[in-house]
């Protein structure tokens, strides 16, 4: 090695300068010169003098990277520091002019401080965080259907409420009519029926409940009994339902013709309003008014009892039964729904068809049924004379007819349906025809005494 590095070293002096700040003696170091003016390392090359070439110092006035940026706070933010006096005896041959080791780590009580400007120039660039978005859950299907269900649950009982308030406006009783508990109430009225030697035909009509027509022997006069039922929570509120239900009793612009009209009507407009409410009506006739025809119109059941003459029986629901009288030609017994029985006589003369087609206004003289009886659901049963020549007409489309008494062997067709077409009596051949007819029943045949 060359002896310069063996001679003890002089402290660097820098040449004055306007600056800005003032470097510690102690930090000083000599300037390096170039290449082409340092001395030989040979022995006996000549030392030269370093003092004399003085080392550049970097700019002040920008930033280190050329950014342009002035960085003249730079000391300011970074206050001075002093280096250990035991810098100045330590050899610096370890150590490169930024104070980095050239070779190894120092240790951390040897490493050399380092000069605040250089320390920001080498301090590498820090790239400002990214905010990281939070990763959004997917929603969970749990809480999709309870809300759901809450939303099920708040419409239905929307609906209800609306509903309640409708019912308490238009009913007359309110709700407590419907929620709270009711009670039965019956109010019975009787009046004479005016039946005179003119009336020829009989008309009634009951809306809602069941009909009588009797023919006591023992009767002076005809008399009519009306049964009023209702369903209230209260005496006030069931005088309240009487008051809405009329049975009235006149004759029409043909005095012949007498009507008796039982009717609930809905005065209240409400939707469930006189559906509980009902009227049974009984009507007693004397023997001698044999001779009227009876249309009746009622959604209930219908009995007559020892009547004579043409009956026109029309039932909605429920059951007709017509027990020991006699029928005249262009009689009519039907219901949509309910069972119809016959135990009686019909009326055949050669000369007492007038043609009128039952169950119908209409007439003709063409062949056509004289006696109709009709169920839509529900079965037919007839009892007639041993002696009785018609023609019968019986069919069913899902059912059977047992006409057994007669000596009928009907037989079952395969689609579940019957019929059968031909004398009631084996060898006659009558002209008068019974229709028997049935959409979902069965039909039986009875031979009476």
């Amino acid at each position: 090695m060359s002896r310069e590095n063996d001679r003890p070293r002089e402290p660097w002096e820098e040449p004055a300068e306007e600056d800005s700040y003032e470097v510690d003696p102690e930090f000083r170091q000599r300037p390096r010169l170039p290449r082409s003016a340092r001395p030989s390392m040979n022995r006996g090359s000549t030392p030269v003098d370093r003092s004399v070439h003085p080392r550049k110092r970097p700019r002040q006035g920008g930033d280190p990277r050329g950014t342009g940026n002035d960085r003249s706070d730079l000391y300011e933010r970074h206050p001075k520091r002093r280096l250990d006096p035991s810098r100045a005896d330590d050899p610096r041959r370890a150590y490169d002019a930024y104070g980095r080791p050239r070779q190894g780590r120092p240790s951390p009580g040897n490493r050399l401080p380092v000069d605040p400007e250089f320390e920001e120039f080498d301090r590498p660039a820090l790239r400002p965080a990214t905010r990281m978005q939070p990763s959004q859950r997917p929603r969970r299907i749990w809480s999709t259907l309870l809300i759901g269900c809450i939303g099920g649950i708040v419409t239905v009982l929307l609906i209800l409420g609306i509903i309640a308030f409708v019912l308490s406006r238009t009913l007359p009783s309110g709700l407590g009519g419907i929620i709270g508990s009711k009670s039965s109430f019956t109010k019975q009225v009787q009046q004479p029926l005016p039946i005179s030697a003119t009336t020829r035909q009989l008309q009634v009509h009951n809306r809602v409940g069941n009909l009588s027509i009797m023919v006591d022997s023992t009767a002076t006069q005809a008399t009519l009994s009306a049964v009023e039922k209702v369903q209230a929570s209260s005496s006030s509120d069931a005088n309240k339902e009487f008051g809405r239900i009329s049975v009235n009793v006149k004759a029409g612009s043909d005095p012949s013709i007498l009507t008796v009209n039982a009717t609930v009507p809905d005065t209240s407009g409400g939707l469930l309003a006189g559906l509980s409410d009902s009227v049974d009506l009984t009507i007693v006739l004397p023997s001698m008014v044999n001779t009227i025809s009876a249309s009746v119109a009622s959604t209930g059941n219908i009995l007559v009892q020892n009547f004579t003459g043409l009956l026109n029986l029309t039932g909605n629901i429920g059951n007709i039964s017509v027990q020991r009288g006699l029928l005249t030609e262009g009689s009519c017994l039907q219901t949509n729904r309910g069972n119809v029985t016959f135990n009686g006589l019909l009326i055949i003369g050669a000369n007492s068809d007038t043609g009128l087609i039952p169950c119908t206004t209409n007439t003709t003289q063409n062949p056509h049924p004289w006696f109709s009886i009709k169920s839509g659901v529900g079965n037919v049963d007839v009892t007639l004379g041993a002696e009785t020549t018609v023609i019968l007409d019986a069919s069913t489309n899902k059912g059977k007819i047992n006409g057994s008494d007669f000596n009928l062997n009907i037989q079952q067709n395969s689609d579940g349906s019957a019929s059968y077409d031909g004398p009631l009596i084996a060898g006659t051949s009558p002209t008068a025809m019974l229709v028997l007819e049935v959409s979902t029943g069965n039909i039986t045949l009875h031979k009476g005494t």
